[in-house]
């Protein structure tokens, strides 16, 4: 038993190596529409307005796909995983602000560059900083994951030497500014031209200023899979070709202004586009909730009567799913089970992760309510010739729910929160969308609208499930 254990445990553990994706049976097929896979929460390169992708590298990506001739579609996934999005073939290209570095290059072929800008460091106005060898011992941050981050550690000793010995890191450029504004770091290290984004939309490029000295030039390209030289080659003539076009002038003209300038954009109505995500939270919620519970009562029902050897089966499948994260869980099933061969779309992925996972524990809730009903009762059944159908019908069943009401209702609390971790396969649920908004508008205001829209569906839930309880108070 405890061997099988450990095997499952470590097939949890083993999870999808990226850099080992087997890709050679993977191309792109002349007349198929091709997929461009990004972060939809990347302003300005590529987002969601009112439900639709825009950014400079959207209307880039529409210029170069005309030029071709070729079909294209847009897919949001997670940035930490866009290799292995790109390796397991669910798109073709990663074309979203992606820097070239020496690490990614072995991982993807890049394409020619379409866009070069400063990696520098960003002050207050007021800071004593004037070099990068100023930055000993101060607080520094930047964006987790990007090209900043490592020319900084390209940097001997320059780490170290920063206070608390490394660099602070966030998931997005809008949290890095945020440190800075509030003063809780002394510098960050961004992207010159992301920068000027943000300042043409919440207008305070006035008290920042960027150092004369700076980390070099960053060159940023769409990156493939490296058996995709012929697509790639005709990629290269039709993006050179638009790169010298009046349209790619107005296109880097839109997004990209001077930094300076105190006047903020005008923010857009934030309140329709995260709503129009609840809904995906809402379908997931649904979904998982109908499904889940009546299948953790049958497995707690079978576990009960079962032979010794489905009891140990039940068990397993228990201590996994309750044992390990369930974001890691939505990865495996997305990212490892192509390996086995299975492969699941983005909701059917979701759906089928998170019902597993929380049936596993409604299956303990429910076994330990089934255990909290006498014995007794049980025996009666038998005594009163009450067949077992009718008996758990009218009798157990009854009892059952009053007994776990409570804990089921804080796992249904629960989910309405768990709904956010579907982000990781790509899905626009509410708090990714919210993200968006707040790197789109340079504004933290869209996370105080999520929180709030958080707090009516958890308090919705509450009042339905404190009526359910009281009904069944008997």
């Amino acid at each position: 038993m405890k061997k099988w254990l450990n095997l499952l445990i470590l097939s949890m553990l083993v999870f999808v190596p990226i850099q080992a994706a087997a890709q050679s049976d993977i191309t792109i097929q002349p007349g198929e529409t091709v997929t461009v896979g990004l972060d939809s929460t990347f302003a300005p390169y590529g987002f969601l307005d009112d439900g639709e992708y825009t950014g400079f590298d959207i209307e880039l990506a529409e210029e170069v796909f005309d030029n071709m001739g070729v079909d294209y579609e847009f897919q949001s996934i997670d940035w930490s995983m866009k290799e292995a999005e790109l390796n397991n073939g669910n798109i073709d290209m990663i074309w979203n602000g992606y820097s070239k570095t020496p690490e990614r290059e072995e991982l993807v072929l890049f394409s020619d560059n379409y866009v070069e800008g400063r990696v520098g460091v960003l002050v207050k106005n007021d800071s004593e900083i004037q070099t990068i060898a100023d930055l000993e011992g101060k607080k520094v941050a930047t964006q987790e994951g990007s090209s900043q981050l490592e020319a900084i550690r390209q940097q001997p000793g320059l780490e170290e030497s920063l206070d608390g010995g490394r660099v602070i890191t966030f998931s997005s450029f809008n949290e890095v500014l945020q440190e800075l504004a509030t003063g809780r770091v002394d510098a960050i290290v961004v992207a010159e031209l992301v920068t000027r984004y943000y300042f043409s939309q919440n207008g305070q490029a006035g008290d920042y200023r960027m150092l004369d000295e700076d980390f070099g030039i960053t060159e940023t390209a769409v990156g493939f899979r490296q058996n995709e030289t012929a697509f790639v080659e005709d990629f290269n003539v039709a993006l050179n070709e638009v790169l010298i076009s009046e349209a790619y002038e107005e296109i880097e003209n839109r997004w990209f202004a001077e930094l300076g300038g105190d006047e903020s954009a005008e923010e857009a109505n934030m309140l329709a586009p995260l709503l129009d995500a609840a809904k995906t939270t809402l379908l997931v919620f649904f979904v998982v909730l109908i499904v889940s519970i009546p299948l953790g009562l049958i497995i707690a029902l079978l576990e009960q009567r079962a032979p010794a050897w489905i009891k140990a089966i039940i068990q397993v499948y228990v201590y996994v799913f309750r044992g390990s994260p369930l974001l890691l869980q939505l990865m495996v099933v997305y990212f490892g089970l192509p390996f086995l061969g299975i492969t699941l779309d983005r909701v059917p992925a979701a759906l089928a992760t998170m019902i597993i996972n929380y049936a596993a524990y409604l299956v303990e809730i429910f076994r330990g309510g089934l255990n909290a009903i006498p014995q007794g009762q049980y025996e009666s059944l038998k005594v009163l010739s009450i067949n077992k159908l009718t008996g758990y019908r009218r009798v157990i069943l009854p009892q059952l729910w009053k007994v776990v009401m409570p804990s089921v209702g804080n796992e249904v609390i629960s989910l309405v929160k768990d709904t956010s971790l579907i982000y990781i396969l790509g899905l626009d649920e509410l708090l990714k969308v919210g993200r968006s908004l707040s790197n789109q508008y340079a504004s933290m205001m869209p996370y105080l609208y999520v929180g709030v829209i958080y707090l009516a569906l958890t308090g919705i839930v509450t009042i339905v499930l404190n009526q359910i309880e009281k009904r069944i108070d008997y």
